[in-house]
């Protein structure tokens, strides 16, 4: 038997304008796109960053099943209009009827697969646990209790030991910063639905104000960010970014709950 991976595949990129078809979710959000191109014998499956994770699983289905047809001698876009129909098994998102386009470079469409909507702000504020009072008044304690030497947030001391080894430097966070990183994720700020790695880096606005969309985004790159790269947090907590996100979501919840913050 032939090993999969010397199976015969199409291009994964082009130069040239592609035809393409929108994935969605059962609820109508933009997963991905499905693409293809003739003259380069290209085809692929475009993720959109700003949608929701499930797109990641997705394009590995998409991709099988565009893997499929060029094993049986498709052009591109013959598998195209062959997948236009449906879905693929252990696919979640269907092929949006009537949605084939083009665009002029794959490119363009990566461009299109950047752009946030609507509805990626809405599915990421209802990933908030706004029925859970406790978590929501914990996450306001630990912001006004958080201090400029919390802020400042010191390291260890790496480098050569003296028994020869040498140790890498670390963040010392203290008890009220991880307090407050504990209540974002409790009240639903860090959520396996946003793409953070595939979404440019948060900043601090200018304002310092955030949306609660953007607040979740940004909540989100800087917790799981610090499990890749000790010292995201300590960023976030030195340049205003931590306290952007907590203050945002408290005055998002404050307002949602007419101002009680969930207090009888």
């Amino acid at each position: 038997m032939a090993n999969q991976a010397d199976a015969p595949r199409y291009r994964g990129t082009t130069g040239r304008p592609v035809r393409y078809l929108t994935v969605a979710d059962a609820r109508g959000g933009v997963m991905g796109y499905l693409w293809a191109n003739d003259e380069d014998d290209a085809a692929g499956w475009c993720l959109r960053p700003a949608g929701d994770a499930a797109g990641v699983g997705d394009g590995v289905v998409w991709s099988g099943r565009l893997g499929e047809a060029r094993a049986r001698g498709l052009a591109p876009t013959a598998a195209l209009a062959e997948l236009a129909g449906g879905t693929g098994p252990g696919a979640v998102g269907r092929v949006v009827p009537g949605s084939l386009s083009t665009a002029p470079s794959l490119d363009a469409l990566k461009e299109l697969a950047r752009v946030v909507t609507g509805a990626d702000d809405r599915r990421l504020v209802e990933r908030l646990d706004r029925g859970n009072a406790d978590a929501w008044r914990e996450l306001r304690e630990a912001h006004a209790a958080l201090t400029d030497e919390d802020r400042d947030v010191r390291w260890s001391e790496g480098g050569k030991q003296p028994d020869g080894t040498r140790r890498m430097s670390y963040p010392l966070y203290g008890e009220r910063l991880r307090r407050l990183v504990g209540a974002l994720s409790a009240v639903g700020a860090v959520t396996p639905a946003y793409l953070w790695r595939d979404n440019p880096p948060p900043v601090v606005p200018a304002d310092g104000r955030l949306g609660p969309a953007d607040a979740v985004r940004a909540a989100t790159a800087v917790v799981r960010g610090e499990r890749f790269c000790d010292g995201t947090i300590a960023r976030a907590a030195g340049d205003g970014l931590l306290d952007a996100v907590a203050g945002s979501l408290c005055a998002w919840y404050e307002a949602a709950c007419d101002g009680s913050f969930g207090i009888p």
